[in-house]
């Protein structure tokens, strides 16, 4: 345990959309990185592939978990924050080049 918080270390997949609503419910976030949705509950991670869900179930999931969903643009692995801070500035110059 670092700061308090638990270190996720296992992902465990649910392939049941209720199972998964269920979980999302306890948790108090819900990550959205396309096609996954995330949500932690104590140490571990619980996830769906929404690719092999219907439309009409992935909009209905969506709906129960609107108010605590938050889609993730980038992943930016670092060690520290000077890390992270380095590399986000490397980015942008090189996205800011002709």
């Amino acid at each position: 345990m670092i700061g308090g918080e638990f270190l996720v270390r296992e992902f465990l997949e649910i392939e049941d959309i209720e199972t998964f609503r269920r979980v999302a419910e306890e948790s108090p976030l819900v990550i959205r990185r396309d096609p996954f949705l995330f949500a932690q509950y104590f140490a571990m991670m619980f996830f769906i592939n929404l690719s092999e869900i219907h439309r009409e179930d992935v909009r209905k999931l969506f709906e129960a978990l609107k108010g605590k969903t938050i889609v993730i643009k980038d992943i930016v692995e670092a060690s520290t924050l000077s890390e992270f801070i380095k590399k986000k500035e490397a980015d942008i110059d090189a996205s800011s080049q002709p």
